[in-house]
């Protein structure tokens, strides 16, 4: 995931966390009024608190790199080569064990990403 990709994800879910607590703030203003037993007021109180909830399944987790990596190298007979890293776009440097077939890789951004199977 590029440095652009991660912040606009970032905003995406900033926003949907906004929106999440708008709904449950409208349903709590709601609730504590005068009319708060009547029916419509009721109806919308649930209404904003099933937005709420339905919202939450949109902040799903952001894929992981590692797999995403590994689907990558997967199809690459070679025994060893350089990728974008999913992180930082930095160069990621992987090589298969010619022992084990284990991948090691290492991105060449100092502290970004790294494994070894």
């Amino acid at each position: 995931m590029s440095t652009r990709d991660a912040a606009y994800a970032e905003g995406f879910r900033n926003g949907v966390r906004a929106m999440i607590d708008m709904a449950l703030i409208a349903a709590v203003t709601i609730e504590v009024r005068d009319d708060a037993g009547e029916i419509r007021q009721r109806a919308a109180v649930a209404a904003l608190q099933g937005l709420a909830e339905g919202a939450k399944s949109a902040l799903v987790d952001p894929p992981n790199p590692l797999i995403q990596i590994f689907k990558i190298i997967a199809d690459d007979p070679a025994s060893s080569g350089v990728l974008p890293c999913p992180t930082c776009a930095g160069r990621l440097v992987w090589v298969r064990d010619s022992f084990n077939g284990h991948l090691h890789g290492q991105c060449e951004t100092a502290g970004c990403f790294r494994w070894m199977q």
